[in-house]
């Protein structure tokens, strides 16, 4: 009974503690992360799955613990206790600025998530999802 629609892939940034040996390049390859201990969200969150697709592909060690949020992340990470994937939505602006955080994208082809909506197949309202669906598709999120 639903309706989807994929507006934009969205691209993935590494955080990193300010002194960690990545904080000092531009950008990253998922290479770099072989080895390293990263930091998740809590079971049941799709951006874990998501963080853990992508670095199953790199040899990163899952944490014990988990963060119940984008921000506890972003402290954690700041606090030395691992590194994590940010999507750039969540990397940018106000969100990024975490003290002694440092975020880098990845040199391309870089990991993403595809962003999408889902609405009921029953609803009056098709007309106005799909002109908002057009709009967040060409802005890319």
């Amino acid at each position: 009974g639903l309706e989807t629609a994929a507006l934009y892939d969205e691209p993935f940034t590494l955080a990193v503690p300010a002194g960690h040996r990545l904080a000092a390049r531009e950008r990253v390859r998922l290479a770099d992360l072989e080895g390293e201990t990263l930091l998740l969200l809590e079971d049941g969150h799709c951006l874990r799955d998501q963080a853990l697709e992508v670095c199953a592909r790199a040899g990163t060690e899952e944490q014990d613990f988990r963060a119940t949020s984008l921000e506890t992340l972003r402290q954690m990470v700041a606090a030395g206790l691992g590194i994590t994937l940010l999507p750039r939505l969540a990397a940018e602006g106000p969100f990024a600025s975490a003290r002694g955080l440092v975020v880098r994208p990845f040199s391309p082809p870089a990991p993403s998530r595809v962003i999408g909506a889902a609405w009921r197949r029953s609803t009056s309202r098709g007309a106005a999802i799909a002109a908002i669906c057009d709009i967040i598709g060409r802005s890319g999120g």
